[in-house]
């Protein structure tokens, strides 16, 4: 039994956690979780620590004669209550329950300062438990249970008798080295060399996979549900699961190509959500940022007290299980450029894991698990979640004012990108002076020239500078894993693009039909680049979906002048909401007013679903003269558009002029 237990962040409700919680002799309580506490109201904290930004009023007042206000900013709350216990109650071990952290994303984070608390200290998550080592140890555990092993200063020489690898004075390359192994006798024994800790990380058994370890990674889930299927991220990784042999269910709103895939590889997938779609059994439910805590399966996962985490957090707890994982971010070319980097490792033979956040021609699904060695995946500043990654290598291919409003503004982008790049190995991006300015102080960057003569680097059939540069990062990226610029550029001779990337959907003689994903003004501009740059010229006609309200807020006048500079002619469709409500002052209407006050009669508008379009685009398809384009822009549903003129049309895109 423990006798001083920390209750940290959004602290596991399983029953072991809660027998802990009331035998606790002395229960301290981080901020974040007194009121999920006080909720289950089975336990009063005897002290509670922290900033107490976040304690509902009636709590603070409640727990006053109690409370220790702690309020350094450079210091999380996990470490401000381990340094209170280590004060009031020395020398004495710490159970700590929970490491969510505020922000749901701190379990990577708060694993790191369990390296300065002393030997006896534990960490429970709903997944398993983390153990500090100092010195030596000897754990009496059982034959077949996994094991891992942590280590965060990772030239710490280990040895480590009683597993299925042992290791013998053996530094890890890195932290995640030795996060697969297994138990193959009743004791492990551990011992070290220098100053510092090993974690040791020990799933629990209800949460370890049934897969032997020599065919694919034993996971700590064997039964994972998946809320917002049908999305490109979500369903791949839920065939990252498949591959691993999880077991897997899910649901979506509506029918997609991505739940047909799932369904044809056995997962359970329904269409339409039902809390019935959960089963009782559920390991874990992994949400899209898209599906609300109102959705009935979220509901009932809640009533059974089934784990729940979010798309970007559990890319997070997947990547660890490969050795190299290689991050894509940035605010433009994430998908092309992540999957550029997987198909030249396929085409070298080194069969990557991937993930990626679109849809590649000829391949099978978006996401494989591979050989378990290396593992591409782009990863999203949007909701942060690129900070809870630790990769071998990451790519910043730019950082612009995208998705800013959502993650405190322009100082917390850049933070953003600051912190992916100091828990990353390598860090890959151009050495201009913004670069410069963000990540200077972050010594494992390398900072490509941006005079670098990278025209010559044929990107087909994706062209246009954009793309150019992206390449060059990746290639300079899989230097790093051994593949030479020779082989870069022959695997990039083959390279199929990804829909929706300046996709050419028909052609027929000099007129043109193209599809591109453009939702930014810097992505618009890459776009109209690259098809001037193709097809000089030539008259544009485009069809232009602004998306989300903010976009049409901030950007709206920006949209406007591309599409003035470059189009002979312009429709500008209802924005594409996402799941966000209607915004009044987000009109689309200004941005044709823009147009036609540069470029009179340039533009129009059109207000209903965009497939009401049809009989228009092939109408002015039959009616266009030589060296005519028309390109369908925006990363809404102006794609079910594009599809629908392709299938009108028929044309081979491939035919000779």
């Amino acid at each position: 039994m423990y006798s001083v237990i920390l209750c940290n962040g959004d602290f596991p409700r399983s029953q072991r956690c809660l027998a802990a919680l009331e035998s606790a002799e002395y229960l301290v309580c981080c901020d974040g979780a007194i009121a999920p506490l006080a909720d289950w109201g089975r336990r009063y904290p005897d002290a509670l620590v922290g900033d107490l930004d976040s304690v509902p009023p009636a709590l603070k007042q409640k727990y006053s004669s109690i409370s220790h206000q702690e309020t350094e900013q450079d210091t999380n709350d996990l470490s401000k209550a381990l340094r209170f216990c280590k004060a009031v109650r020395p020398n004495e071990s710490i159970l700590i329950l929970g490491a969510g952290g505020k922000r749901e994303d701190h379990l990577l984070g708060n694993i790191s300062i369990l390296a300065d608390c002393p030997d006896g200290t534990e960490l429970w998550t709903d997944y398993g438990r983390f153990l500090v080592v100092h010195k030596n140890a000897t754990l009496s555990l059982i034959p077949g249970d996994q094991i891992s092993f942590i280590a965060p200063d990772p030239s710490l020489p280990i040895t480590v008798d009683g597993v299925k690898w042992p290791l013998k004075d053996t530094p890890l390359s890195h932290w995640w080295s030795g996060t697969l192994n297994e138990v193959t006798g009743n004791e492990v024994r551990i011992s070290l060399e220098g100053d510092g800790a090993l974690l040791v990380y020990l799933p629990w058994h209800e949460c370890a996979g049934k897969a032997p370890l020599s065919e694919c990674p034993r996971l700590p889930w064997r039964k994972v549900h998946f809320c917002g299927a049908g999305g490109v991220g979500v369903s791949g990784l839920a065939h990252l699961m498949l591959d691993a042999g999880v077991q897997v269910s899910g649901s979506d709103a509506v029918d997609s190509i991505y739940l047909s895939r799932l369904k044809e590889r056995g997962a359970e997938v329904h269409v339409g959500e039902n809390a019935t779609n959960l089963p009782v059994d559920t390991d874990l439910l992994v949400y899209s940022a898209a599906v609300p805590p109102s959705n009935p399966e979220r509901q009932q996962a809640t009533n059974l007290e089934i784990p729940q985490c979010k798309r970007g957090e559990f890319l997070a707890r997947v990547a660890p299980y490969f050795k190299h994982v290689i991050a894509v971010s940035g605010s433009h070319g994430k998908t092309s450029t992540s999957s550029l980097i997987a198909h030249v490792l396929k085409e070298c033979g080194r069969r990557p894991g991937y993930l990626i956040g679109g849809n590649v021609p000829n391949w099978d699904a978006n996401a494989a698990w591979g050989s378990g060695e290396i593992f591409v995946t782009e990863v999203d500043e949007s909701d942060r979640s690129q900070e809870l990654m630790l990769p071998y290598a990451s790519i910043i291919l730019n950082i612009d004012d995208d998705h800013s409003w959502a993650i405190g503004g322009t100082a917390g982008l850049e933070d953003c990108f600051q912190r992916l790049a100091r828990q990353s190995h390598h860090v890959i991006t151009w050495g201009t002076p913004d670069m410069h300015r963000i990540l200077a102080d972050i010594p494992q960057c390398q900072f490509c020239d941006d005079t670098t003569p990278f025209s010559d680097m044929p990107l087909s059939p994706v062209p246009g500078n954009h793309s150019r540069t992206n390449a060059y990062l990746a290639q300079e990226t899989l230097k790093l894993l051994g593949i030479t610029p020779a082989e870069f550029q022959e695997a990039l001779n083959t390279f199929p693009g990804v829909d929706r990337r300046l996709t050419l959907l028909a052609q027929d003689g000099d007129k043109l039909l193209y599809e591109d994903y453009a939702h930014h003004p810097t992505e618009l501009a890459a776009c109209f680049q690259a098809l001037r740059e193709t097809h000089p010229g030539c008259k544009i006609t485009a069809f232009f979906q602004p998306h989300r309200p903010e976009r049409v807020l901030r950007y709206g006048t920006r949209f406007a002048e591309i599409l003035a500079n470059n189009c002979a002619k312009a429709t500008v469709l209802a924005p594409f909401m996402a799941w966000e409500t209607q915004a009044p002052d987000a009109n689309p209407e200004n941005i044709v007013a823009k147009i036609n006050e540069l470029r009179p009669g340039c533009a129009d508008i059109h207000q209903g679903k965009p497939q009401e379009l049809l009989p228009r685009v092939l109408e002015e398809w039959t009616a266009a003269q030589d060296k005519a384009l028309f390109v369908f822009i925006g990363a809404g549903d102006v794609g079910t558009l594009a599809k629908l003129a392709k299938d009108a049309l028929s044309i081979n895109p491939n035919q000779e002029e």
